[in-house]
């Protein structure tokens, strides 16, 4: 069967898809990948997913489709309207089933099922290998595990089978580039080896002009369940089953290697493992061996205060970390007590803070993940997650997120419970940094500018910070709120601009 999988995302690694693609061509499938990376969006409007795919995009679109059997899409929520919009203009004008797949589809199904096709809910591989086989044959997939569709026939709500155990049995990412097309600019181009290397180069966490990224994972699923997040969505879809399984380190380092030869301008690695130290330090000693003989460059991964003392962290440095980020999120009890992170708190934060000091030279900069804007969360819960934050031994980033309410998540029914967002509401179309201007968000911006602690913490006392939450403040803040979203969206547009602009017009007319 000749089967298209389209990625929407800026990160043209898109692992799931390059995974599926894999899986699909070593049992007998040709696949075609597509990846709209929309960067005009992006320099447009700081964000890939708010506008439509213009028309002259869609049209070839529908060009590269023809002819083909199945096209399949991934998407996350905020990518929900753009890729319903693609999907409804290509019905319009091609003959071709079509399957979503993804973290959306997964968590709305019953709203994805009026759109798409088919809908892949849950992991992919087997599932999609099956639809696959039963299209091929002329058969209705009533029996494929995690399929639902409807027809003329009626709706079919397939139950979902366990997740693979052994992830060994996954071909590694699909990088076969002369099967491959991206979006550049208004044009769907040949997929080659200078616009990869444009588009792996000086990202987050290795943003330097000469560092060229791979990204990959060790393990699948995560070991927490935090009720913001899709991973507790997860735990109860399975529920039953082992949703954290691990690669073997051979086929980690086989697959590492194996790209580098490729493409030997590879330098550094980010593996997005929810938490790359969940291994045992037995484990990690092992990883640490043959990454160093056999691959070596500088590597980013997660880390959790769970998993992660000082062992680990000089196995972890000695093997290769350069780079890590570590979930704060918060250091108020009750709202770690609502994310269900009761795990967390000051005092392991400020041991595993004190580790990375310990372990990691004084130039080590570690990154903080907070949550900010959670509408259950008082001032004092506010302060008492600064006032830890301004305790961490330098230097750190602080990452600041705004709490958002994605479809399955355990806060997302319960803002819908208590009115805080109405169910249809599309909450989650927004970019997860999108903060608005507030006394807090303030302060803790200031962090990042690397005043002094001690002028924070007197900016941050709790009679003043009282006053600038405030009615007739919160009132003032708010007519500002539109010139400071303008102010912060052009300095993301004139970032993306210096970015690609000189990428985009080089390829221009090709």
């Amino acid at each position: 069967m000749r089967i298209v999988l389209i990625s929407p995302y800026l990160d043209i690694t898109s692992l799931s898809t390059r995974l599926l693609a894999s899986y699909l061509k070593a049992r007998g499938h040709s696949v075609v990948q597509i990846f709209l990376q929309d960067l005009e969006s992006m320099i447009r409007n700081g964000i890939d997913f708010e506008d439509f795919y213009p028309d002259e995009v869609i049209d070839q679109v529908i060009e590269k489709v023809a002819g083909y059997d199945l096209l399949g899409m991934s998407l996350m929520s905020n990518y929900f309207v753009k890729m319903t919009h693609l999907t409804e203009k290509i019905k319009e004008a091609a003959d071709i089933p079509i399957v979503w797949g993804g973290v959306h589809p997964t968590v709305a199904p019953e709203q994805c099922v009026d759109i798409a096709d088919y809908v892949c809910v849950g992991e992919g591989e087997e599932a999609l290998l099956e639809l696959a086989n039963c299209l091929q044959n002329g058969i209705r997939p009533t029996d494929v595990k995690n399929i639902w569709f409807k027809d003329q026939q009626g709706e079919c709500r397939n139950p979902v089978r366990e997740p693979m155990a052994n992830l060994d049995n996954i071909p590694f990412p699909d990088y076969d580039l002369e099967d491959q097309f991206i979006l550049v600019g208004s044009n769907i181009l040949p997929f080659d080896e200078d616009i990869l290397k444009e588009m792996v180069r000086g990202r987050i966490h290795f943003n330097g002009p000469q560092h060229f990224i791979y990204e990959t994972m060790w393990t699948r699923g995560c070991p927490h369940q935090c009720t913001y997040c899709i991973n507790s969505h997860n735990r109860t879809l399975y529920k039953g089953c082992k949703t954290v399984r691990r690669r073997s380190i051979d086929s980690v380092i086989e697959e590492i290697k194996g790209i580098c030869e490729k493409f030997p301008w590879l330098n550094r690695i980010n593996f997005m493992d929810d938490d790359f130290a969940s291994a045992s330090e037995e484990q990690l000693s092992l990883f640490r061996d043959k990454y160093k003989e056999e691959i070596g460059h500088p590597f980013y991964a997660l880390l959790s205060v769970l998993s992660s003392g000082e062992q680990k962290l000089s196995i972890l440095y000695d093997a290769g970390l350069r780079r890590t980020q570590i979930g704060i999120q918060t250091l108020a009890v009750s709202t770690n007590e609502l994310y269900r992170r009761n795990f967390f708190n000051r005092e392991r934060l400020l041991d595993l803070a004190r580790s990375v000091r310990k372990v990691f030279p004084p130039s080590f900069c570690p990154t903080y993940d907070v949550i900010l804007e959670n509408p259950w969360e008082t001032t004092d819960d506010e302060l008492t997650t600064l006032r830890g934050i301004l305790e961490l031994p330098r230097p750190y980033i602080l990452q600041l997120y705004t709490l958002t309410f994605y479809p399955g998540t355990v806060l997302f029914d319960k803002a819908v419970a208590e009115g805080i967002i109405r169910e249809a509401d599309v909450s989650y179309l927004k970019e997860n940094h999108d903060r608005k201007l507030s006394y807090v968000n303030f302060l803790f911006m200031l962090v990042n500018m690397k005043l002094p602690n001690n002028l924070i913490k007197c900016m941050a006392w709790r009679p003043i910070t009282l006053l600038m939450r405030s009615h007739p403040v919160k009132f003032a803040l708010s007519l500002l709120n539109p010139v400071y979203r303008t102010m912060k969206k052009r300095g993301v547009c004139k970032a993306q601009k210096n970015r690609f602009h000189q990428f985009l017009c080089d390829h221009s007319n090709k």
